[in-house]
């Protein structure tokens, strides 16, 4: 896992030609001065509930890299 002490999903948009939801996640870090942001894409309908969206958004993020912080 990781350790970031707070997310933040900073910009958020769903692209309907290509059925996904795209946006920035941010983590921030104890000791570190800015946050890191981490851009992602999940396909999933645009029915999915918000808790699930901000789930897969950031395990997206994770696998992407932060998993050394």
């Amino acid at each position: 896992m990781h350790h970031a002490s707070a997310t933040r999903i900073a910009r958020l948009i769903y692209n309907a030609a290509q059925r996904r939801f795209e946006a920035v996640v941010e983590f921030f870090t104890p000791g570190i001065a800015q946050p890191l942001r981490v851009p992602v894409r999940v396909e999933a309908s645009p029915n999915i509930s918000h808790r699930q969206l901000a789930r897969a958004l950031t395990r997206e993020a994770q696998r992407r890299g932060i998993g050394g912080l």
